[in-house]
């Protein structure tokens, strides 16, 4: 009997588009080094990590609601919310000032992903429709909030979350929640329902599938792990910004396509996810290193999502 070949076409049918897109991080990384020497130096690569933390979980959370074919737009208002909520709440001269703030936040994203969820599952409302209200409704909380940038964040918890145990922190809490949403999605019952009511939401109701729990729990995630990146943005930039969600949902559905996500829903891996993410992250650099306006910056950050949709167009068509 014939060995099993782990690389044979079905092997590369799933995770080719995966493979294809970190060949293409690694190339373009060795690029960027040509020009800047100390790319490759390990605080160059930590503050990488750093800088994209926030859109790596905001992407995650895309992640999950693209593969039910939904989309959320909402995604940049619940990160800044849960900057200037988790800011407001904390209190820099307690030495527990930090759990309570952190604690409601959790909490708050928990709610306004569950918020979107429900109108969404039980409303049968579009998500686009559905976001794009929501979105003006967390914006408008984040400014009642705090009008104008400010606040201060509790020294040793903005320290421990960007810089602790030796600058690994970041790393740490970015693995451990990729490997739950990896394996939430590729391992476990919980992601086939996924991308059986991505594929087709009739045939999967038909099938047994509880889809309006299944999307709830997508929405809802997405929600914490938007929370989480409020949660670390105000660690990192040690101040609030009711403005600074305003790019994260494009960002993150960029991200998400660029990685091998089908808008459509049903295909995709979070590990391509990250991918996107370090992708858009290395090329804002890049541009930087070169002096290009922040303008022409968001200029390439459209083409590169127009370019990854018809790509993702031409591999369906082909399959």
């Amino acid at each position: 009997m014939k060995k099993k070949n782990v690389f044979d076409s079905n092997f590369f049918q799933k995770h080719g588009h995966t493979m294809i897109i970190y060949g293409f991080l690694f190339a373009l990384m060795l690029f960027v080094s040509l020009f800047n020497e100390s790319f490759f130096t390990l605080g160059n690569l930590k503050n990488l990590l750093r800088s994209s933390m926030p859109l790596l979980m905001v992407g995650l959370g895309q992640t999950l609601i693209i593969l039910t074919g939904g989309i959320d737009l909402s995604l940049g208002g619940i990160v800044a919310l849960g900057n200037v909520v988790c800011v407001t709440l904390m209190d820099p001269d307690s030495p527990a000032g930090f759990l309570m703030p952190v604690a409601v936040t959790l909490l708050m994203g928990l709610a306004c992903g569950a918020c979107n969820g429900l109108m969404i599952t039980k409303g049968r409302l579009a998500p686009i429709i559905v976001t794009i209200a929501t979105t003006a409704v967390f914006d408008g909380l984040a400014l009642l909030i705090m009008p104008k940038p400010g606040g201060s964040v509790h020294r040793a918890f903005a320290r421990a979350m960007t810089r602790g145990l030796g600058g690994a922190a970041p790393l740490l809490l970015f693995l451990v929640v990729l490997f739950l949403i990896r394996r939430l999605t590729n391992h476990m019952p919980y992601g086939k329902a996924l991308r059986a009511i991505g594929g087709s939401e009739n045939a999967a109701y038909s099938t047994g599938i509880r889809v309006e729990r299944v999307k709830l729990l997508a929405y809802t995630l997405a929600g914490l792990l938007c929370a989480i990146a409020g949660i670390f943005l105000s660690a990192q930039i040690n101040s609030a910004d009711a403005t600074i969600g305003k790019n994260y949902a494009m960002n993150a559905i960029t991200a998400t396509v660029v990685g091998g996500t089908a808008m459509t829903g049903a295909v995709g891996d979070p590990l391509g996810t990250v991918a996107g993410v370090f992708i858009i992250a290395i090329i804002n650099n890049m541009l930087n290193l070169f002096g290009v306006s922040s303008f022409y910056q968001f200029v390439c950050q459209g083409l590169i999502l127009i370019v990854a949709l018809s790509f993702s167009a031409l591999r369906k068509k082909h399959s």
